[in-house]
């Protein structure tokens, strides 16, 4: 049995609602990999904010591309102008949870940065520090999801391929 017609605006509203993210990877010049780790303030923490550590990025803009978003969240973020490019290493699905409709997350690999990129991070009011530490030193500090995201995600960008993630664990 058929659906019966409806107009376009009707149809849309049925649609589900979801929310789109990005992140970015970035590598000192020794190949270490960057976090930032969220500020405590209590209006965040009254909204169940976690404090944690990440890696820049944040929810896309209305219409925004990914790629935009990601150069748009890293300048916010740390102050990093990335004119070259953002090549794409991945994709994170979570479904409904706490609340929060689904999430799509597109994560982009900006590559090494240089000593003079290094020392001229300059943290939004969002964040309170920033470390540059090899992927098994970030195992402590991180769940293990979190942490089995960044290694599937590191390890595409070694490959040059890129990977399909499901709740931070590759499909």
């Amino acid at each position: 049995m058929s659906k019966p017609w409806m107009p376009r605006e009707e149809f849309v509203k049925t649609l589900p609602r979801a929310l789109h993210g990005c992140g970015v990877l970035l590598f000192d010049p020794v190949g270490r990999l960057l976090l930032l780790h969220d500020s405590y303030s209590e209006s965040r923490a009254a909204q169940g904010w976690p404090q944690r550590w990440w890696a820049p990025g944040g929810l896309l803009d209305a219409g925004e591309a990914p790629v935009d978003g990601a150069r748009r969240e890293l300048l916010e973020e740390t102050g990093l102008r990335m004119d070259g490019p953002l090549v794409p290493i991945g994709v994170d699905f979570l479904p409904p949870a706490e609340g929060w409709p689904p999430v799509t997350t597109y994560f982009f690999c900006g590559g090494a940065l240089t000593w003079q990129q290094v020392e001229s991070i300059t943290l939004s009011e969002e964040h309170d520090d920033h470390q540059f530490r090899q992927l098994s030193e970030w195992e402590d500090p991180l769940s293990s999801t979190m942490h089995g995201r960044l290694t599937a995600l590191v390890a595409a960008h070694a490959t040059g391929r890129q990977v399909i993630l499901h709740c931070g664990r590759p499909m």
